[in-house]
């Protein structure tokens, strides 16, 4: 089976977490990293079995909202999960998830948790029902 592919458009301190939480889909998912919506829309017409785009609602002091609409124009298909950064009002959001731009959305902060929720769901992989070693406290309920 073919790995899914991931592509990753973020402010450079969310690559860490990001990365972390992706590590439980190794064998299942290839992440590509884009520090620009320049560079992720060179390569974006011409990627195939892609099930996710994670893209940060503001990069580089620019929002990515008109960006986030025209890829999903082009490519219908296309699961977006946003993360919502500070400069980004409730009613784009709002407006995003009604109109099918976005397939998600994550507000900061965020745990590995919730980025591997969102996976599951938008990539359609099935959720083991143990809890990843990495998420593993130790403390019983």
């Amino acid at each position: 089976m073919s790995k899914k592919l991931v592509l990753v458009c973020v402010k450079k301190d969310l690559v860490h977490p990001i990365g972390w939480a992706l590590r439980e889909f190794e064998s299942s998912v290839k992440a590509k990293y884009f520090d620009t919506t320049k560079q992720l829309e060179a390569v974006i017409g011409d990627i195939e079995n892609c099930c996710t785009l994670i893209l940060d609602s503001v990069i580089k002091d620019e929002s990515t909202v008109d960006f986030a609409k025209e890829i999903k124009s082009k490519n219908e298909s296309l699961k977006i999960l946003l993360i919502a950064s500070s400069g980004t009002t409730n009613e784009e959001l709002v407006g995003l998830i009604q109109a099918k731009t976005v397939s998600g959305v994550l507000m900061r902060p965020f745990t590995a948790e919730q980025v591997s929720d969102y996976i599951y769901k938008l990539c359609g992989f099935q959720k083991p029902t143990e809890t990843p070693w990495y998420m593993q406290t130790g403390l019983k309920p």
